[in-house]
């Protein structure tokens, strides 16, 4: 994980940049813009073990990913409504979430909102240590209390009228 996308820098350790992605990936509400995840999994995929991608939509599995939603509709791995995983504690070299930002979206999918915090304590847990856990938000998530560590951010736009989301990146410590 030495080397990071365009528009991505390191200092003393710490990941930062602004990402611009343009427009959605597919007609699907909360839909990626186009270049985030190949961005993502660049910054997130462990050298082994698999990823796991919770609240993942419509971006299909692939070989390494472990795709994780609520809706069958977009045919995931696993379908899972709740806020707690079904995998035993350290499976994942990598986790990352991009679920709902607020009842309202929540609402729209048919799903209870997942509070941030849950969520990123929930993908830590199932991450191994020295992992990465990625969650894309509207804002930096509280941590306390999970184990991890915040060791980058990066702003991620994808176009005119569209709110900035942030891409927090996190390691798994203990």
């Amino acid at each position: 994980m030495s080397a990071l996308p365009a528009y991505t820098g390191r200092d003393n350790g710490y990941i930062f940049g602004t990402w611009f992605c343009g427009r959605p990936i597919a007609r699907y509400y909360g839909a990626f813009p186009m270049s985030f995840w190949p961005r993502a999994k660049e910054v997130l995929m462990p050298a082994d073990g698999d990823l796991l991608h919770w609240f993942s939509g419509t971006v299909a599995s692939e070989p390494g990913i472990v795709t994780v939603d609520g809706n069958p509709i977009v045919r995931p791995d696993h379908i899972i409504t709740g806020t707690t995983l079904p995998f035993a504690d350290q499976t994942f070299g990598a986790a990352f979430a991009d679920p709902p930002y607020s009842p309202a979206d929540a609402k729209r999918y048919g799903l209870p909102y997942p509070p941030a915090r849950k969520v990123l304590a929930e993908m830590a847990r199932v991450t191994k240590v020295g992992g990465r856990v990625g969650i894309l938000h509207r804002f930096l998530p509280i941590s306390k209390g999970a184990p991890v560590k915040l060791i980058g951010v990066v702003g991620v736009m994808n176009g005119p009228q569209k709110a900035i989301r942030c891409f927090c990146i996190y390691e798994r410590t203990s």
